[in-house]
């Protein structure tokens, strides 16, 4: 009987043990020393955007996250007009420029640094390809994340 409970204290124990480093494993790393190193710089992209939501967007403004911690800078932004698929009168599908949307392509640098495999974004990481919403003071967009670069 004393055997049972000793077994079964001990098992006890590894699997809290075995809890206990999976939660460390996969909690963001957010400030811990060694997996934290340079800023990065990310380029997101925009696309059927309407004109007076476009025009908000500004160099040198902050993107928070969901929870308003301010996470980029935005260091460039690049403005054309949304394309969009159109059929000619032969009925061959060409790309043209959308008369009124716009895309826009957006770099922005991180202010914090980053984490060592993946830029933690509220409870996103910033990773090419992911899509993801970006918040201005005045302006929430839906972007693609296009690339991810470190900083020197």
């Amino acid at each position: 009987m004393r055997n049972k409970w000793i077994v079964g204290i001990v098992l006890a124990l590894v699997i809290i043990a075995g809890v206990a480093a999976a939660h460390k494993l996969t909690r963001s790393s957010k400030g811990a020393a060694g997996l934290s190193g340079k800023r990065i710089e990310a380029t997101f992209l925009a696309f059927g955007i309407e004109p007076q939501t476009a025009a908000q967007i500004k160099v040198n403004t902050p993107i928070y996250d969901e929870t308003g911690r301010a996470c980029f800078t935005i260091t460039n932004i690049t403005m054309t007009p949304a394309e969009e698929d159109a059929f000619d009168s032969n009925g061959v599908l060409h790309v043209v420029g959308h008369p009124i949307l716009k895309d826009i392509v957006i770099t922005a640098q991180s202010i914090g640094p980053k984490v060592a495999w993946a830029y933690m974004f509220g409870t996103d990481k910033i990773l090419a390809g992911a899509n993801l919403a970006l918040y201005g003071d005045s302006w929430k967009v839906w972007v693609r994340t296009l690339t991810v670069h470190d900083l020197p």
